[in-house]
């Protein structure tokens, strides 16, 4: 069964940590709409995998999911990334809602460069 917090998993397993970048058009819409505080942007496959592809080489991050949890439509994650091959961490909290087994929104926190404690 494909829950909110299996594509997640899968979003950071694969793509991220894997490098399938591709996957992006499988499990996310085509026009995934990322909320920020004060505005919010809308990512169609194309834009996603850019965004993707240009961080990657830059750090690869290795997420680790200090929380993963979720319902039937939403996923919470809070998270720390540590560059694998650049000295960069970040954390954050993000929350996507998964309809049909796509990611179609994300509301993010700023990011921070400490860890969760």
């Amino acid at each position: 069964m494909t829950t909110p917090t299996t594509v997640v998993r899968r979003y950071l397993d694969e793509i991220y940590h894997g490098g399938d970048v591709e996957l992006v058009r499988e499990i996310t819409a085509d026009g995934v709409v990322r909320h920020d505080p004060g505005g919010t942007r809308t990512l169609d496959h194309e834009a996603q995998i850019a965004r993707i592809r240009a961080d990657l080489p830059t750090w690869q991050p290795w997420f680790t999911a200090e929380v993963l949890a979720g319902d039937d439509e939403y996923a919470v994650l809070v998270w720390t990334a540590r560059g694998r091959t650049a000295d960069q961490l970040l954390s954050g909290i993000e929350v996507f809602r998964v309809r049909d087994g796509r990611i179609t929104d994300v509301w993010n926190t700023p990011y921070a460069d400490q860890p969760w404690s």
